[in-house]
């Protein structure tokens, strides 16, 4: 049994104060691991910065030799101690899905960020003492024996599992079937505890029965509300953490959907990624990068899925499921990085570029890219069996034969799998969506015939992205079109300070064939003349329903939808 206590004798200074107790007989030194990297998040995480007073001791209290061998590796020079107590503090002070808070109103803990391991002590026991005050409530699916004391079976399940305790915690609880279920909120919430546990309650209700059960008897949803604008989601084998913003009255309606598509989402990845892993992962490597093919499963199937079935439940209605899809084909098709780099190159150089925007847009998303792709295979695999089959039963496959404790799976059996179910005719279209940079347009508007509806073209609405080609935040330029005339002119950086002589501002600006901008690049201000062009930057595509779609058509888009 490892033992492992966190106190904070002060929560306004952000500090978990952690005590580690190892038996190391015959060891005569060891390494002492902190994670580079957590799941759900595919790139390197800083969290070795928040450790601080790292003391290692023996079973008699006397200090230990040890030295740094890698950022995020302490070695300790054991010699013939039988147990070492590491003792540490780590700053928990950062607000997401995947890091740690502790201040006066709450104890919230990814254990991920901030307990440290050895390879020779992962699949050990793990005693969990916390100091909880008595009045908090807790949620954690950690087997808790008593306040604040806790039992992990090792190592994976610590830090698969977040907690988060206040006094203000809010639970609220459901069932399905023979599964129970919680939805712990710190925060204000803008709708009624029935809404939300209605809601909730369809799309679990969807989910488990298309997938035939749950892989878990209880699960937690542990939601942060909080009033400035934030978005983001976990995924853990029994719970999720999800953070979202802005909570008040006057952004209800975006707070809902952020709710609901967050959630569905993230209770997919019960299934899908959790359990459901490619090979590379299974198991988890948390000391380095472990680079993958096949984001288009890990998130596309799951981005694709957690809107659908918010549809197929009741929870969206068609419109407002329509209006998922078209926030997909916007953040796609105004991606120009979809001409530089393959689903796979993206999904592989997460580990690269992480999740902020690259120069030049040089990437796709697995998550959008991933779920339009989804989108193309469900139904094409649809139309290729009549309806009898579905990409659900290609995740259904995977979770029989491929989940992590049976060695996950390759990008080749994925194919095989996807060629089973859809017939052998798809392979090429598999080469097409995740192996090239070819536009999906194409495909998507062949495969969205067969269910009576049709993309139709949109062009931006703010006209000086349209015909000039830039983004911006404030008035510096972010993103320029790529291969556009304006990269003649201007550059990313350049702040706009007036446009046409009026100063500059988000919206409104005039546009003319001949434009002049005022510009501070660096230390220099200078004017200089940019023309509009008959091209158009940044179009992309609405969905809409045919007018005149048959029957069958409209038939196909029920079943889809799960309109009968």
């Amino acid at each position: 049994m490892i033992d492992c206590h966190i106190s904070f004798p002060n929560p306004l200074t952000h500090l978990l104060h952690i005590e580690l107790k190892f038996d190391v007989s015959n060891q005569s030194s060891v390494d002492f691991i902190l994670p580079s990297w957590r799941p759900g998040r595919y790139e390197l995480a800083p969290f070795v910065e928040n450790i601080q007073k790292f003391k290692p001791m023996d079973e008699n209290g006397q200090p230990l030799l040890w030295e740094k061998t890698r950022p995020n590796i302490w070695t300790v020079e054991s010699g013939d101690s039988k147990e070492i107590t590491i003792s540490y503090q780590y700053y928990a002070n950062k607000m997401d899905a995947g890091n740690s808070v502790l201040d006066d109103r709450q104890i919230y803990i990814n254990f991920i960020n901030c307990i440290l391991y050895t390879k020779t002590h992962s699949k050990i026991p793990i005693n969990l003492s916390i100091d909880i005050p008595q009045e908090y409530l807790v949620s954690c699916s950690l087997e808790q024996t008593s306040v604040g004391s806790f039992q992990a079976n090792d190592y994976l399940q610590l830090v698969d599992s977040p907690l988060l305790a206040s006094s203000d915690l809010k639970i609220l609880k459901y069932a399905v079937e023979d599964y129970n279920f919680s939805i712990a909120i710190l925060g204000d919430c803008p709708f009624s505890d029935e809404k939300i546990i209605e809601d909730f309650k369809k799309f679990t209700v969807s989910q488990i029965a298309i997938m035939g059960g749950f892989p878990t008897q209880q699960y937690d949803f542990i939601v942060q509300s909080l009033d400035y604008t934030h978005y983001h989601g976990v995924e853990h084998q029994n719970s999720t953490i999800l953070v979202l913003g802005p909570n008040d009255e006057a952004h209800k309606d975006a707070y809902y959907e952020k709710l609901m598509g967050v959630a569905s989402h993230e209770l997919f990845h019960t299934w899908n990624v959790t359990r459901i892993r490619p090979k590379e992962m299974s198991p988890y490597q948390f000391d380095k990068e472990t680079m993958t093919k096949t984001g288009f499963v890990t998130e596309g199937f799951t981005t694709y899925y957690g809107d659908l079935f918010l549809k197929q439940s009741g929870v969206f209605n068609q419109p407002e499921y329509f209006k998922e899809l078209n926030t997909l084909f916007d953040r796609h098709f105004e991606n120009y990085g979809r001409l530089e780099s393959t689903l796979i190159q993206s999904s592989q150089n997460l580990w690269v570029d992480g999740y902020k925007n690259s120069f030049s847009s040089k990437k796709v998303s697995i998550y959008v890219k991933g779920a339009l792709c989804a989108l193309i295979l469900d139904l094409t695999i649809r139309k290729n069996t009549n309806n009898d089959a579905s990409l659900i039963d290609v995740v259904k496959k995977l979770y029989e034969k491929h989940t992590y404790q049976q060695g996950g799976y390759t990008q080749q059996q994925v194919y095989e799998i996807l060629e089973h179910i859809g017939g052998a005719g798809i392979k090429p279209l598999l080469h097409t969506l995740f192996e090239t940079t070819d536009s999906l347009d194409n495909h998507l508007k062949e495969v969205l015939k067969t269910v009576g509806c049709e993309l139709k073209p949109k062009v931006h609405v703010n006209e000086l992205t349209s015909k000039i080609g830039i983004k911006w935040q404030g008035n510096k330029i972010t993103e320029i079109a790529l291969g556009s005339h304006t990269e003649e002119y201007l550059s990313v950086g350049d702040e706009i300070l007036a446009l046409n002589s009026v100063q500059f501002k988000d919206e409104g600006m005039s546009i003319y064939n001949q434009n002049e901008f005022k510009i501070k690049r660096g230390t220099r201000t200078f004017d200089i003349i940019v023309p509009t062009t008959a091209s158009a930057y940044y179009n992309s595509y609405k969905i809409e329903v045919q007018k005149n779609a048959s029957q069958e058509q409209l038939k196909n888009l029920s079943l889809w939808l799960g309109n009968i």
